[in-house]
């Protein structure tokens, strides 16, 4: 340890002064010491206990003072054990009473929380994790349960005119979080929610439901939530400058995203050759031209440009996923499953209301063949042949409002330009096409009736 510098001449007077503690009443007074040649300055610290004349010498007016502090605040306290102490022991305990000055905390309070602290931050530095909390925990946030965020996420998200497809499939997937979590969002921690997600059960139809989900579906889910976690740090439900928990939820594998996912050449035309009259436009659509299921589901008549040559199907921002406008060819062989109907107007699946409810028809239907539909058979068949066809990935990311990136990961090499070839040729029959453009007639005229 350091010792005081000392001088030749005795240092100058000081004034003495008293540290007071409701009654009692601690003296201190400047007492320089001469050690040899050498003047040091040095201070007396006097107090009464139990009958006898206390003095004690320290070598700064700030030591002095702490002290006589300590003294008085024990004295007043009844205290007197620490007063007791002698030696290391008495340096260490005056240290920690100095290092109290103005916190109106005691010591022992203050050591237990410091213990219960550092237990706490599993041993580190507590000035760092003080530091953090300044910067990040004294934040006001405001309180929001679940139930409460996800209604206003969506109705925030249909104001700003999101698609419509994007809206409803937060709607569905934040519904079943918000019912098991209703709660404050804060509450929620990362392994609640990988939990919650191990343990969701498919909603699917048929032999799949209540099945475990595909590690597709479970990953819509969890981003689903990382969404709905990410707009309440936005909107200040949870700290902007922090991760969420949801964020630190970790994706599955979805190796088994496409197996077993598209159609045979022979199985879309058994399906088209044989399904009722009303499915025909809705089903070849999808098969040939990759919209969506929530696409197809609102499509309307004025959407198919029926040319002569080359005609277009030009989708408007507001039924796709993206919300963009999408173009895609009208290809020869689904404009003959089709022209029966030019003229029409209005919805394409006007029987059914829901995306689900067109689907289900589909599956219905394809069930009775022995052929699985799946929710996603139709656009991956049409995505896998029209890659195989084209050898042009770019483009059928385009026609399709898919990525290039999970058209060249998730489609090339699935089926042969001869399959495709097979695919793109399937056509109706004379027969199919009299049957359909007697049902279009009928459609048409009823629409004239109204």
């Amino acid at each position: 340890m350091q010792q005081p510098k000392g001088t030749r001449r005795k240092p100058a007077r000081r004034p003495s002064f008293d540290v007071k503690r409701d009654s009692v009443r601690v003296h201190v007074r400047f007492s320089p010491q001469k050690i040899g040649r050498y003047w040091y300055e040095s201070w007396i610290v006097e107090y009464s206990f139990r009958g006898e004349r206390i003095r004690e010498r320290c070598s700064t007016e700030r030591k002095a003072k702490a002290c006589a502090d300590a003294a008085a605040t024990k004295l007043a306290h009844g205290d007197m054990q620490a007063l007791e102490l002698r030696g290391e022991d008495r340096r260490i305990y005056l240290a920690a009473v100095a290092q109290l000055e103005g916190l109106q905390i005691r010591l022992d309070v203050a050591a237990r929380e410091y213990a219960e602290a550092k237990r706490i931050a599993k041993n580190a530095d507590l000035r760092n994790v003080a530091g953090f909390y300044q910067k990040y925990a004294r934040t006001k946030l405001k309180p929001v349960t679940v139930p409460e965020l996800v209604k206003e996420m969506i109705t925030n998200l249909e104001l700003d005119k999101r698609g419509d497809y994007h809206v409803r499939d937060l709607e569905v997937r934040l519904g079943r979080f918000a019912t098991d979590f209703p709660c404050q969002i804060t509450d929620i921690v990362t392994d609640q929610i990988e939990n919650w997600l191990r343990g969701l059960k498919s909603l699917a139809k048929g032999a799949r439901r209540g099945g475990a989900l595909k590690g597709r579906s479970r990953n819509n889910y969890r981003n689903a939530i990382v969404e709905l976690f990410n707009y309440a740090k936005k909107h200040g439900y949870l700290p902007k400058d922090l991760s969420t928990e949801a964020s630190s939820v970790n994706r599955v594998s979805e190796a088994d995203k496409r197996e077993n996912e598209i159609f045979l050449p022979k199985q879309i035309d058994e399906l088209l050759s044989l399904a009722p009259l009303h499915l025909i436009p809705s089903m070849a659509i999808k098969a040939f031209s990759g919209v969506r299921t929530e696409e197809i589901a609102f499509m309307e008549w004025k959407h198919v440009h029926f040319r002569r040559g080359k005609g277009y199907i030009i989708l408007p921002k507001s039924i796709t996923k993206k919300r963009r406008r999408r173009i895609m060819p009208i290809l020869p062989n689904l404009r003959k499953w089709i022209d029966p109907f030019e003229g029409l107007t209005g919805r394409i699946c006007a029987q059914w209301s829901t995306p689900q409810g067109v689907f289900q028809a589909w599956d219905r239907f394809a069930k009775k063949r022995n052929i699985p539909a799946g929710a996603n058979r139709f656009r991956n068949s049409y995505i896998s042949y029209r890659v195989a066809q084209t050898s042009d990935s770019k483009k059928v990311a385009l026609e399709t409002g898919n990525s290039e990136e999970v058209i060249m990961e998730d489609y090339l090499e699935l089926t042969t330009p001869e399959d495709a070839a097979r695919w793109f040729k399937t056509s109706p029959s004379v027969k199919r096409i009299a049957a359909l453009t007697v049902y279009a007639s009928k459609l048409k005229r009823a629409q004239a009736s109204d």
